[in-house]
């Protein structure tokens, strides 16, 4: 049985609606900027500054804002999948991963009782990571299940490969899934900076180059939702099949909670096992800029492929979405499926990588049949899709 995708969503900084996401992922647009922290730490952040509450302001402005970026982008992907007038007669599961979950909300409470020893009624809700999916339940008003997947950078790509299996097993017909991250926080960003991980450059036209020889990553906020469904409820339904996950798989590299394999191995398992012997017309890499990372990326690619299927990387324009980087890469994918593109790694040092078939320059008129998606985090989790074309 295939499992179709019938809706997607997104909201990112500069990003409002799929629409605006295509016009980055075009042009090459960098939709991030320079933001300062507590003790006049600056880096170059994705920081979403439009209005998520718009919706339901009287309701969304209690929420945390990670609910309220996951609940915009599931509502356009909800419209997209012609389930606005009838999502509530339907049995849904909602399943929502992030690395960092409601972290900004623990530091403000925790900030707040410091000063004032005093804490909202709303607190618990609001620090609950479970309300990243419970959020979308209840203002969807949907009975199905509501899971919240914690599991690093891999989280909401690991969310789409559960949301395929519970439908493949039965237990629901339509699954909202994906991932939301917001996590400029000062204890998140000092973290990162402690580990050298994050970009040195304060210019946002050069920080955060995928392929670059460890430039460091650009951290950015955002949520990214698609609607999968049965072949049974979308072919009843008679609606438009964006495309349909033929392969999933995920792993963990099993050696400890502060480092990956910087082998690869794992993560060439993970995309051998997932591809299941089917070739893509590109592989939508998370490469994001750390040396470890575009090394591993570089490694699975030149085993599986050689120089024979293109690769590229959104982060030099979008920045890293950590928990939720999988989903939008997803989206990114079905995008240039659409529209028969391939986005470029901008930002990127090829010289770096000299047989590694990068896309620096937006390939038009290209039949993007199939991509490849790939993440893996902190810790060792690694989890590829496969999407392919109706």
């Amino acid at each position: 049985m295939k499992v179709f995708i019938t809706g997607y969503g997104i909201k990112a900084p500069k990003v409002q609606s799929v629409s605006d996401f295509k016009g980055v992922l075009e042009s090459g647009k960098i939709i991030s900027k320079i933001v300062e922290f507590k003790n006049g730490l600056q880096l170059v952040c994705g920081v979403i500054e439009e209005d998520l509450t718009m919706l339901a302001p009287r309701v969304l402005t209690r929420y945390p804002r990670t609910a309220q970026m996951t609940i915009a982008a599931a509502s356009e992907a909800i419209k997209m999948a012609g389930l606005t007038n009838t999502i509530k007669d339907k049995k849904i599961g909602v399943i929502i991963g992030s690395s960092g979950g409601n972290i900004a909300e623990v530091e403000k409470f925790s900030l707040r009782l410091g000063q004032t020893n005093q804490i909202s009624p709303f607190g618990i809700g609001n620090m609950n990571t479970n309300s990243l999916s419970t959020s979308v339940s209840s203002f969807f008003e949907l009975n199905g299940t509501s899971l919240t997947l914690s599991n690093s950078c891999t989280a909401s790509t690991d969310a789409i490969n559960l949301g395929k299996t519970l439908i493949e097993a039965g237990q629901f017909d339509i699954c909202i899934v994906g991932g939301v991250e917001s996590t400029l926080t000062d204890v998140v960003v000092q973290g990162f900076s402690k580990l050298r991980l994050t970009a040195k450059d304060l210019d946002p036209e050069v920080a955060g180059g995928p392929f670059s020889e460890d430039k460091g990553f650009v951290l950015s906020e955002g949520a990214g939702v698609l609607v999968l469904e049965s072949e049974h409820s979308a072919k009843s339904r008679n609606v438009p099949i964006n495309g349909w996950i033929e392969g999933a798989y995920m792993n963990q590299d099993g050696i400890s909670i502060y480092h990956s394999d910087s082998s690869g191995a794992r993560m060439l398992e993970a995309m051998e096992q997932c591809l299941n012997g089917q070739v893509p017309t590109y592989v939508n890499s998370q490469a994001l800029g750390i040396k470890e990372n575009d090394r591993v990326e570089a490694f699975v690619h030149k085993t599986l492929f050689g120089n024979s299927v293109p690769i590229t990387s959104i982060k030099g324009m979008t920045g890293h979405f950590l928990g939720a980087t999988g989903a939008i890469q997803a989206i990114a994918s079905l995008i240039s499926m659409e529209n028969n593109f391939i986005p470029a790694t901008i930002k990127s040092n090829p010289k770096n990588y000299p047989d590694l078939p990068i896309v620096t320059r937006t390939k038009y008129n290209e039949a993007v049949n199939k991509v490849a998606i790939t993440s893996h985090g902190y810790g060792g989790n690694n989890s590829c899709i496969l999407l392919s074309k109706m």
